[in-house]
């Protein structure tokens, strides 16, 4: 990207003691203003007690800019010619060129002719307003500066940019009416395309128009930036690289900025004995319900239009639930990222993104971030919650006094195996003690015999590589039991918002704190203060 040349040029700045010449240097490789130059401008302005040698070695010697004062006073009596009564300057980015007239202008008889040429002699070429230049010198007030030329700024390039053919920032969150009633029909968290389908189109940078200024110098805009679409698997582009189109059937995606298309599975009836358990790298989309007892697993999203029973649902991405999960006490549902469910029931879930949902009742529910209960009943209630950061609902426990459990804090899946792993410590260890009983008994009695037969001395074999097992198990599960009690002991933040009612029968832990709620309070938040859990209203 080259910059534009700018020829060097001055002015005669009148200040309130004296006159001052300022001279700027010529930019890249603009023409220097030579001495021959100022010496006819301070002639014909009357100016000529000028040390021209010194100002000529200050010249030479100059940076960007040079400011020297060339006379104590405006004297009439020294300036000769008609530069008394009106002055023309430029800008310093020579885009515009001023003529201010004093007073005596109107007795003077300035010609139209006279600033002409005044404009050629300052190399002033391009952009000169010769009607309003008339008018000025026809009617014209003093000391007001009019613009009488005026260079053309360069146009800038409009960027290019990438336009995406279909939904690229889901609204995550399901949409509420004015009675609060959830609407889980319109998620539109999934973008399927066909084969064929264009999915983006490119939308080339338009150059910039060049400019000029008022010394007829072209000014060179700065170039766009080239851009291009970027693109993965199951896409197609076209020769000139400005359409994608998908080359599969499948769900569009935007992935470390690349546009690709993941393949989905799409079963159009229930998932069970009709199907049998689905297994699938993609995602997988079910148009009727999940019967109890079948399993849906996807490395990528899962979603379901009907209702999922006592099933087994597991997804690396995304689960979406149009209407909710029914459990019966038998449905698992994992999935990586965030879950959306009209509502739960007596179901295990877990996740590692957020939760959204109506209701939660009588379920053990957990995940890495936020549980999100709102809508029109916005009830958790019965069974345990746990959320990394953050539980908000309306209702919180019942009138009936039923027990819920809300804990948030710490990601419920490294609170699982810290404590998973303090249970099991101590069967390990037993199982260890036994060995060394057994090794103790067999060694004896092989000193006693002199050698064991052959079941007895495969079952000291057997002892000793169970026993070095369970040795190594055991002391990786105590090192991993530190390294998770730091992590218990200082997960401490969180929050626990209700909108509306909580109840007796809740109890509410934050990090390893908890507070059991005795009486019915309303619209309450509650959070960790040192080692206490206190309530605060909203």
């Amino acid at each position: 990207m080259g910059n534009a040349a700018f020829d060097g040029y001055y002015t005669i700045i009148e200040k309130t003691d004296g006159h001052y010449l300022e001279i700027y240097a010529p930019v890249d490789q603009g023409k220097p203003v030579t001495i021959d130059e100022i010496k006819d401008e301070l002639r014909n302005s009357g100016m000529m007690n000028v040390d021209m040698e010194k100002l000529q070695e200050s010249m030479k010697n100059m940076d960007d800019k040079l400011v020297i004062k060339i006379s104590d006073s405006y004297n009439v009596d020294e300036v000769t010619g008609k530069q008394n009564v009106y002055r023309i300057e430029v800008s310093d980015n020579w885009m515009e060129a001023y003529v201010t007239f004093y007073p005596g202008a109107e007795n003077a008889n300035i010609s139209f002719n006279e600033i002409l040429d005044e404009l050629e002699q300052r190399s002033i070429k391009y952009g000169i307003k010769l009607d309003y230049l008339e008018e000025v010198l026809a009617n014209h007030d003093f000391n007001v500066p009019y613009i009488i030329a005026q260079g053309q700024e360069a146009t800038p390039a409009i960027p290019g940019k990438v336009e995406y053919l279909f939904k690229l920032n889901a609204d995550m969150k399901p949409e509420v009416d004015a009675n609060g009633n959830v609407n889980f029909h319109k998620l539109s968290v999934i973008s399927l395309v066909k084969e064929g389908d264009l999915l983006a189109r490119l939308i080339q940078t338009e150059p910039g128009q060049a400019g000029m200024n008022i010394k007829g110098h072209e000014l060179i805009p700065a170039k766009g930036k080239n851009i291009r679409i970027r693109y993965g698997k199951n896409t197609r582009i076209n020769e000139d690289k400005t359409e994608l189109y998908a080359d599969k059937s499948g769900l569009v995606k935007v992935i470390d900025e690349k546009i690709v298309v993941n393949n989905i599975y799409d079963i159009p009836g229930n998932v069970g004995s009709s199907t049998g358990d689905i297994t699938f790298d993609g995602s997988v989309v079910v148009h009727g319900n999940v019967i109890t007892g079948f399993r849906v697993e996807a490395k990528e999203d899962i979603e379901v239009m009907g209702v999922v029973e006592g099933a087994t649902l597991l997804a690396g991405g995304m689960i979406t639930l149009h209407s909710g999960i029914q459990g019966m006490g038998k449905s698992n549902i994992k999935c990586g990222g965030d879950l959306h469910t009209k509502f739960i029931e007596q179901a295990d879930v877990s996740c590692g993104g957020n939760i959204y949902s109506e209701a939660l009742l009588h379920s053990n529910v957990s995940c890495k971030g936020e549980i999100i209960v709102e809508g029109k009943k916005g009830m958790i209630s019965g069974g345990r919650v746990r959320a990394g950061q953050l539980v908000s609902s309306r209702i919180l426990g019942s009138h009936m006094g039923t027990v819920t459990e809300v804990e948030v804090g710490i990601d419920p899946a490294l609170l699982e195996e810290y404590n998973e792993l303090r249970r099991g410590i101590g069967k390990l260890k037993e199982e260890a003690e036994n060995l060394e009983k057994v090794i103790l008994l067999l060694n004896k009695r092989k000193e006693m015999t002199g050698e064991l037969d052959d079941e007895k001395a495969e079952m000291y074999k057997s002892a000793v590589r169970n026993k070095v097992f369970l040795t190594n198990k055991i002391t990786k599960n105590e090192r991993r039991i530190e390294e998770l009690q730091d992590e218990v002991g200082h997960r401490n933040s969180g929050l626990v918002k209700v909108s509306g009612n909580v109840y007796p029968g809740v109890r509410i832990g934050i990090g390893n704190v908890y507070y059991f709620v005795k009486e019915e309070v309303k619209y309450a938040a509650f959070y960790k203060d040192g080692a206490d859990v206190r309530m605060r209203a909203l």
